[in-house]
């Protein structure tokens, strides 16, 4: 039961926490354009597009993160968590999720989103490394 729990760590917090810092990102980028400007207009307008940015984030970014979290999990049944493998799940995650929205499996709104791949690489695996230094102090000291 304890290893079933310790392998279901990764796919929950992903599935939480990794929209969560995609959006983050995505909202830290729109207030640095939004900084620079040179008419930025009101600070109401950048609060509501980051509202909207943290909500196409969970609504987009869930399958990214979830399958993540999943392939995460398989790589600790062989090897020890590391940064190396939350990487490696998250570019394999992105780019098996960008192959079925190319294949046309995940619906319409999906793939206005995959369709810009290397923004949606990016910002995952930052939100990946974000995840695995959030989680750092709860890992346990030994491979599972």
């Amino acid at each position: 039961m304890k290893k079933l729990l310790q392998l279901s760590v990764p796919i929950v917090v992903a599935a939480v926490l990794g929209p969560f810092f995609a959006g983050l990102a995505v909202c830290l980028y729109a207030a640095a354009q939004f900084a620079v400007a040179t008419d930025p207009g009101p600070i109401s307008a950048l609060l509501g597009l980051c509202v909207l940015y943290m909500m196409f984030a969970y609504v987009l970014g869930w399958p990214i993160a979830a399958l993540a979290g999943l392939l995460m999990s398989v790589w600790m049944i062989f090897r020890a968590p590391g940064i190396i493998g939350a990487i490696i799940a998250t570019v394999a995650a992105v780019g098996l999720t960008w192959l079925a929205a190319a294949a046309d499996l995940m619906g319409p709104v999906p793939n206005l989103a995959y369709g810009m791949l290397a923004l949606t690489l990016a910002v995952s695996v930052l939100a990946a490394i974000a995840c695995w230094l959030i989680t750092l102090p709860f890992r346990p000291r030994i491979a599972p």
